[in-house]
């Protein structure tokens, strides 16, 4: 039990972070390989697949680890995210013969869909695995897929400069890892003689959809300056900004590596009505991110253009500020995920559904009203304006719940 603890949470942070991280590798490749304008397109083509990967994964992995009363079996989780992926595909189908791009553009879509398609696949059967102490297994396949998925994307981008190709080899390398590794070590948990129940799957639509319609929004609120990039402005400057925002992205995991080995105590101190020490926990995370942030933001102003110039092989001197204005906005956006871990903790899920709403609408018309106006320094403006409305209402109403809980006691 010790043993597989200890690798649980060894392998499950590398597979993670790799996995996180393979979007950065790929835009390196392709600005260096095929030029700013693909990557431009690869960049945004990437952000798509990654709203609608939530379609495919719906109400996540967490929900069916969580069913431990197994009110759906096994295959019945499998056959359900047969039909998620299914929407998902059929969505970027209907997204591309709407949005009328070119062939290049189109297929592109497909394939980084296709590939977060097989992504998602993938969770159901980390999920088997994780649900029976077996998580380094989840792991060790995000990690080698990654890192194989990128050695081999670099390798075939380089030979034939061809970036429909590469995206070829990344799903054919991502399809022989689900069938070869992902569904080989999970299939004992599969029973064949499991019934499958229409009413179960399809009741997994409607309890799960607050879960997708949080995660959805999340997603959305960050790529919404890309989106409205696209309409408005050219591919190259999608590339800028997908490169000064990956710092951000970095920012904002942070934030989740921070909070997770205190996530427990969290947990602990809030069932055990240790409210004080609860609120103290939570406090001290945001300042350990405060710091952090300053730090982050010191080394952006002083170094942070020159050395993402140098890795992607562009000239950046005009974005200095923008840097430090999108990182400000990822500290923001970070500190509002503490508090809306915490809020979980507490059951509070509703309003958050509500502020995300809030959120989006918000980011679209600040973001079109900034990008028309400003160019790409409006994308930056609308990202952290967005974060700075977000933060603002995670504060308030973490503040009125923990003041309700305080009062509840007294």
């Amino acid at each position: 039990m010790e043993k597989n603890l200890k690798l649980n949470a060894i392998w499950n942070t590398l597979g993670i972070t790799v996995n996180s991280f393979n979007s950065l590798f790929f835009l390196i490749i392709i600005n260096r390989v095929n030029g700013v304008e693909i990557a431009g397109i690869f960049s945004f083509a990437f952000s798509i697949a990654c709203l609608l990967f939530i379609v495919g994964i719906y109400a996540g992995r967490t929900y069916q680890v969580s069913d431990i009363n197994e009110n759906l079996n096994n295959y019945e989780y499998l056959v359900h995210k047969c039909i998620t992926c299914t929407m998902m595909f059929l969505i970027a189908i209907v997204f591309i013969v709407v949005q009328k791009y070119s062939l290049e553009k189109n297929v592109i879509i497909i394939l980084l869909c296709l590939y977060k398609l097989f992504e998602a696949m993938s969770e159901t059967f980390y999920g088997f695995l994780q649900k029976n102490d077996e998580l380094y297994i989840v792991g060790k396949s995000l990690f080698f897929k990654s890192l194989v998925g990128i050695i081999i994307f670099f390798v075939i981008d380089f030979l034939t400069k061809d970036i429909i190709v590469s995206c070829v080899a990344l799903n054919i390398n991502s399809f022989l890892f689900v069938f070869l590794y992902d569904i080989k070590k999970s299939k004992k948990y599969l029973n064949k003689f499991q019934k499958i129940r229409w009413n179960k799957i399809f009741g997994l639509f409607k309890k799960g959809f607050s879960v997708f319609a949080f995660s959805f929004l999340a997603v959305y609120i960050v790529n919404v300056p890309k989106y409205v990039i696209d309409i408005l402005l050219d591919n190259r400057f999608q590339t800028i900004f997908s490169i000064i925002v990956m710092p951000g992205t970095v920012m904002s995991l942070c934030g989740q590596y921070i909070m997770a080995p205190l996530l427990t105590n969290v947990v602990e101190c809030y069932n055990q009505k240790k409210y004080k020490e609860f609120k103290n926990i939570i406090f001290k995370i945001l300042g350990i991110l405060v710091v952090l942030g300053i730090i982050v933001e010191l080394g952006a102003a002083t170094v942070g253009i020159p050395i993402l110039g140098i890795v992607y092989a562009i000239d950046l001197n005009a974005y200095v500020l923008d840097l430090i204005i999108i990182i400000f906005g990822a500290i923001l956006y970070a500190i509002a995920g503490v508090f809306s871990t915490a809020l979980i903790t507490m059951r509070r899920n509703g309003m958050q559904l509500i502020i995300y709403l809030i959120d989006a609408i918000f980011s679209v018309i600040i973001s079109y009203l900034f990008i028309s106006t400003f160019g790409i320094h409006g994308a930056t403006i609308g990202y952290t304006s967005t974060m700075v409305l977000h933060v603002i209402l995670y504060t308030i109403y973490f503040l009125y719940e923990y003041s309700k809980l305080v009062k509840s006691e007294d």
